[in-house]
């Protein structure tokens, strides 16, 4: 119910990334991709006395959506979902009982029968019909991605919409009316978001009442950007210093453009290519007769025009539209030439070009903030702060500098991108170490050979699954995950298959920590997006090898499911005591014949693997040589030399781990061999410290010398 509480207004989308929409007909329902038009919306009523149940109302036809008793097809399973009205009040046929099922959900009818987007060819494709899926392939169909397009507010805060001035077109009149109990219709803003304010936004003197979510949190902060189209590939300006096209090299110049925030218009930007010209939505057609219009590189040096403003408008949480003043999109077109690689600003009708004018925002360069407060607000993962190897071509100073009005971000805009960043936060902050679920319902695991990361669903409860949380000093939104392994979670920039945008994810231990193992967690409901100083996102792939089970960093086009994570606290982080300090250890102790000893500090054993094992420790490992003892404990020194491992654990425990893996052998137990009268010892506290070669013997704990331990 989480997902519909505080809604009133919602879009329903398939795991075919389709719309449930109401048709015209105002009888039957299908799934569409056009998920703008007002039949794609529905009306939450919560059922009093009962709550844990609701009701969806079409706001195009007014009608309940309504599981029927009419079969689908005759002779198959599914049956029929409907609009229907309301037969009475204690009508409960209407009834939907929404069931969590990760970051998705199930809506189940009153005879225990599921919403099923269904797939396949016709007369199946695009239908809607409720029933219980049997087969494997089909289990996914049940499950809804559920929109927040409108949120309920109190009647108390809903007396502006009645103030609601005329505004410029970059701000269109709401087209949806939330209907009240009483009949009466009053107009509200679309939020399109749980968190979003339900206060209006000043513009140039008049509240802001857009019937769309603002996408401003794309580019507030941001000073250079990549935009990435639906074709995967970038917005290029040209070297004419007139047209814009599509390139596939994101690593030229011509793909950065530069945001200027537009005074009095907080909901707005321009953009400005590296030729100085700003992005411009002219009224030439594209083609005579075509709807498209061109886009172009325009000077604007007398007086800026609105032709070169664009509204950002949030889609999706990796996606954003740009608008123009005419309430036309930016669009990035495929197709046989001349459409191939063109741009133009249209409204796309068909639903195979809906996509086209979406686009992908890669921050290249941040803005900076000669204050503080501001500074802790940006992203860590910038050009400035990292020295971004993706931007061949510095722009501007990386000095801390001020904002100047005209190309600024407000103060506003970037304490709002503060909360927002900061959000994810709260999954890590009371975390020493956590497990990453993915929405496979597999872990993330480091490797045991301590290079590669993956997922699995059985191995939740070994050791590779558990991470272990550092925060980066300087920085409030920033974490760093270290592995079993002592080497952190790393986002590299080899590609995992040669021509495809997904990126490796790997372990690694640099001896000068880089942002490459910086992540910010940015929450998502009640999971998060771990995203890398490129903008990407860690992601858990699923499909046909070699993306199954693999992990990448990249911005998904489709399946943005494979981005989120939950995340489990397997121990919780407390404050850490004064650091002891440990005794003096005479560098060559003198054994008795008897006995074997590691000279520990006062504090206690607990203090002394805390203190063996902090991260002061060289970063490169130790070197350990080994033998294996017979059943009586000893060693043919003559038959065969030490054998040698780099080891890059922690202590005793994760040395045995190792050991039983190199030798095969299950439940060791390590020791070390007295050098004057050779009797072996087990170590049982800590290993030394500075990481200093050792020398041990490995005993199986079945052995007869085992027994005398």
């Amino acid at each position: 119910m989480e997902f519909f509480n505080q809604a009133k207004v919602v879009r329903l989308r398939s795991h075919l990334n389709k719309f449930l929409v109401a048709d015209d007909d105002e009888q039957t329902v299908r799934q569409s991709r056009n998920g703008s038009s007002v039949r794609a919306r529905w009306t939450v009523e919560l059922v009093e006395g009962r709550n844990h149940v609701i009701r969806l109302k079409s706001c195009s036809s007014g009608k309940y959506l309504t599981p029927s008793n009419d079969p689908f097809l005759t002779g198959m399973t599914g049956k029929k979902v409907v609009q229907d009205i309301q037969a009475n009040k204690r009508d409960t046929s209407i009834e939907w009982e929404p069931i969590k099922e990760g970051g998705l959900v199930k809506l189940r009818a009153k005879g225990g029968k599921f919403l099923r987007g269904n797939g396949g060819t016709p007369p199946w494709r695009n239908s809607v019909t409720h029933d219980v899926p049997q087969r494997t392939a089909t289990q996914d169909w049940v499950l809804w991605g559920v929109d927040v397009v409108n949120i309920a507010v109190l009647e108390s805060q809903e007396s502006f919409a009645s103030d609601l001035s005329p505004m410029s077109s970059f701000s269109s009149r709401p087209d949806i009316e939330r209907v009240k109990a009483d009949g009466r219709a009053s107009p509200v803003s679309y939020l399109g978001s749980p968190l979003a304010s339900a206060s209006p936004v000043s513009y140039r003197g008049s509240p802001r009442a857009s019937g769309r979510q603002s996408g401003m949190e794309f580019f507030s902060g941001a000073k250079t950007v990549r935009l990435k189209g639906y074709h995967n590939k970038y917005l290029a300006a040209d070297d004419d210093q007139e047209t814009v096209r599509q390139s596939a090299s994101g690593s030229s110049s011509r793909v950065r453009w530069t945001v200027e925030y537009i005074d009095g218009n907080p909901n707005a930007i321009r953009l400005k290519s590296c030729h100085g010209l700003y992005l411009s939505a002219t009224n030439e057609p594209f083609l005579l007769g075509m709807t498209g219009k061109k886009v172009q590189q325009y000077s604007a040096q007398s007086k800026p025009d609105h032709t070169i403003e664009w509204e950002p408008i949030r889609e999706n949480a990796s996606h954003v539209k740009l608008r123009t003043c005419d309430g036309k999109f930016l669009r990035a077109n495929g197709g046989t030439p001349p459409w191939r690689n063109s741009i133009t600003h249209d409204v796309p009708h068909r639903t195979a070009t809906q996509d086209w004018v979406l686009w992908s925002v890669d921050v290249v360069d941040i803005s900076l903030s000669d204050t503080e407060s501001v500074m802790s607000s940006l992203s860590s993962f910038s050009s400035v702060v990292d020295n971004f190897s993706g931007s061949p071509e510095r722009i501007g100073s990386p000095d801390m500098r001020s904002l100047s009005p005209h190309t600024g971000s407000p103060s506003t805009v970037l304490q709002d991108r503060e909360r927002k960043l900061s959000s994810g936060m709260d999954f890590f902050r009371n975390a020493k170490t956590v497990r990453l679920r993915s929405h496979h319902d597999k872990y993330l695991l480091a490797d045991s050979d301590r290079e590669n990361v993956s997922q699995d669903r059985k191995r939740t409860t070994t050791k590779e699954a558990i991470w272990t949380v550092e925060f980066v000093p300087g920085f409030n939104n920033v974490i760093r995950l270290k592995s079993t392994y002592g080497k952190y979670l790393t986002a590299s920039e080899d590609q995992k298959i040669m021509g495809v945008s997904g990126r490796k994810v790997v372990q690694t231990l640099p001896q000068k920590l880089n942002s490459s193992v910086d992540w910010e967690p940015i929450r998502d409901g009640f999971q998060t997006r771990l995203k890398t100083r490129y903008g990407n996102y860690l992601r858990a792939n699923g499909g046909l090898p070699p993306w199954r089970n693999s992990i990448t960093h990249d911005i998904p086009s489709r399946h943005l499911d494979e981005i989120l994570w939950d995340v489990e606290t397997v121990e919780a982080r407390i404050e850490d005591p004064p650091s002891p300090q440990p005794e003096t250890i005479d560098p060559e102790p003198v054994l008795s014949s008897s006995s074997f000893c590691l000279r520990t500090p006062k504090s206690g054993p607990a203090e002394v693997n805390d203190l063996w094992e902090r991260p002061s420790v060289k970063k490169e490992g130790r070197t350990v040589y080994y033998k294996v003892a017979d059943d009586d404990g000893n060693l043919d020194d003559d038959a065969y030399e030490e054998a040698s491992f780099s080891f890059n654990g922690r202590g005793v425990e994760d040395l045995a781990q190792d050991l039983e893996e190199l030798t095969g052998l299950d439940d060791i137990i390590i020791c070390s061999r007295n050098s004057l009268n050779g009797k072996l010892f087990p170590l049982r506290l800590a290993l030394p410290p500075n990481n200093k070669t050792i020398h041990v013997v490995v005993v199986p704990s079945t052995s007869k010398v085992a027994r005398e331990f």
